[in-house]
């Protein structure tokens, strides 16, 4: 928390703001400005987009990657789906693990049934760096993923961090939609789901979120049509592990190509290693 409360006071008085100016603009007092910058406590995760703002930086940067994320893991609770199934040119689980690896998370416990978990104990997933438990974690601040929600838009990620910069029981939930996401101990979620589930506190995603039902083979149909125009036209790609592996420097531009060569979207990839290479 020290460290997020120097970053705050370092770009408030950077952007020419007193802790009573922007208390104001934020609509709270200069002692809940004052308690940042010593590291007594933290903003509130709704605050965090328009501070951000204020301070003329990216919530990225006001949360310093991995703060938030070093005691946290991942925790699946997928039964009675095919984690393995193509959605589109990446297998189904990709589009899961895709959000706790650009957090930084990489033990993941897992729990569903024997035909997952055999796929998900094959090499790859351990080359691109995860670690994965099929047992229940013990009292353990965890990111739970309970449906297989392909969930897609802008600052998803930073959506994330400031959940488990909150210090409370958090549930993610798009407009319109059941929750996606949650952030609590996983002690309480294993020990009573709906109870835990129904107690954290809901916070809404805002516009401009794709959200759609990956267990349901229509809508899936639906994933498929979307990464394709996408993907297509921007010539971005979502949801590649091996993508954001190499990005946050897990895997060298050599193992990248080598990837490459077993996906359908190898050419993409192989631009990206070339990229970065020119770039450096």
């Amino acid at each position: 928390m020290s460290d997020i409360g120097g970053n705050i006071r370092e770009l408030r008085q950077k952007a020419g703001f007193s802790q009573n100016t922007l208390a104001k603009a934020l609509h709270i007092t200069d002692k809940a400005v004052s308690k940042w910058e010593r590291g007594i406590s933290l903003p509130d995760v709704s605050l965090l987009p328009k501070l951000a703002l204020l301070l003329d930086t990216d919530v990225e940067t006001l949360v310093p990657e991995g703060i938030e994320s070093r005691d946290w893991v991942g925790l699946i609770d997928i039964r009675d789906c095919d984690l393995s199934r193509i959605v589109y040119d990446k297998p189904l689980v990709y589009y899961l693990l895709s959000h706790y690896l650009l957090l930084g998370v990489t033990t993941i416990h897992v729990l569903t049934d024997d035909r997952n978990r055999r796929y998900l104990e094959s090499e790859k997933f351990s080359r691109l760096g995860f670690h994965f438990s099929f047992e229940a974690p013990k009292d353990q601040q965890v990111m739970v993923i309970s449906h297989p929600w392909f969930l897609f838009g802008s600052d998803i990620t930073q959506q994330f961090r400031g959940a488990m910069l909150s210090g409370r029981k958090i549930k993610l939930v798009p407009v319109n939609q059941d929750p996606v996401f949650y952030f609590l101990n996983s002690d309480e979620y294993l020990l009573d789901r709906r109870k835990s589930m129904r107690a954290a506190s809901p916070r809404t995603l805002g516009r401009g979120m794709v959200c759609i039902d990956m267990k349901d083979a229509d809508r899936i149909l639906e994933v498929a049509s979307f990464l394709k125009t996408y993907q297509n036209n921007s010539g971005l790609l979502i949801g590649s592990l091996e993508e954001i592996a190499y990005r946050k420097g897990m895997i060298s531009a050599e193992q990248l190509c080598e990837m490459a060569a077993h996906v359908p979207y190898g050419r993409l990839l192989r631009e990206i290693a070339k990229e970065e290479r020119r770039e450096g």
